[in-house]
């Protein structure tokens, strides 16, 4: 969907978008890959758990994008709640990042924070900001990158959702994202979506039932080219 996710109400990657909208009503386990523009090298690789508690919701990540020769590897620890109509969630990773070869590596600690609200029956507005703190790269030098990003939803009797989604990096122009998810038949979902800076288009479907569900994408870059990927929900 163009990575339109911040306003995506129990989105299964919300602990990687807005912690704001992690699921609430199950324990979830997911993992996903993706291989980056066809390169074995620059694969991403990810997992997450959820479990809804009487405090609220935590989850658990895991991310590693790369190979030996350069590699980034996430761990993050997320916390959902809400109060009357307000979500908001709050995540706190330890980022690494390593050089093959003995050029260097270092780690530095982020905070994200998220807020969602439910507006109508079926049209919800989220915010997120990654790396509040500003951290940086111990001996390396290299701030983590900050962005900040809004983005609403809105469901058609259970036919569509759209999403819409702008974010801005701090280091970049802003980027648009608009997504599209169609119910096809009983339990068979397709997609769309397009971002910009950089230009981007995606496509996809998705199958599950009650305590399972497995997702299909492959994203065009407008210069890089393809990126298949695949993900696996289980539910509990």
């Amino acid at each position: 969907m163009g990575h339109a996710t911040t306003a995506l109400p129990e989105y299964d990657w919300a602990l990687f978008a807005n912690p704001a909208l992690l699921n609430n009503d199950k324990v979830g386990l997911g993992f996903y890959g993706l291989r980056n523009y066809g390169f074995a090298e620059i694969t991403d690789m990810s997992a997450t758990g959820s479990v809804p508690t009487g405090f609220g919701v935590a989850a658990l990540g895991f991310h590693r994008y790369g190979d030996n020769l350069y590699n980034e590897t996430r761990i993050r620890f997320g916390y959902k709640n809400e109060w009357q109509m307000l979500h908001f969630g709050l995540v706190a990773s330890y980022n690494h990042i390593s050089f093959g070869a003995d050029y260097g590596s270092g780690g530095a600690f982020g905070l994200d924070v998220g807020i969602a609200a439910q507006l109508a029956e079926d049209l919800w507005i989220g915010a997120r900001s990654t790396n509040i703190n500003r951290p940086e790269y111990e001996g390396i030098n290299e701030e983590l990158a900050r962005e900040i990003g809004i983005g609403f939803s809105y469901g058609l009797n259970e036919l569509a959702v759209f999403a819409f989604d702008a974010v801005k990096d701090v280091r970049f122009p802003v980027s648009y994202r608009g997504g599209l998810e169609i119910n096809i038949i009983e339990e068979l979902k397709g997609r769309v979506g397009v971002t910009t800076e950089p230009l981007s288009y995606s496509l996809g479907f998705g199958y599950g039932m009650e305590r399972w569900v497995i997702n299909f994408a492959v994203q065009k870059h407008e210069l890089l080219g393809f990126s298949p990927g695949v993900d696996f929900m289980l539910y509990f």
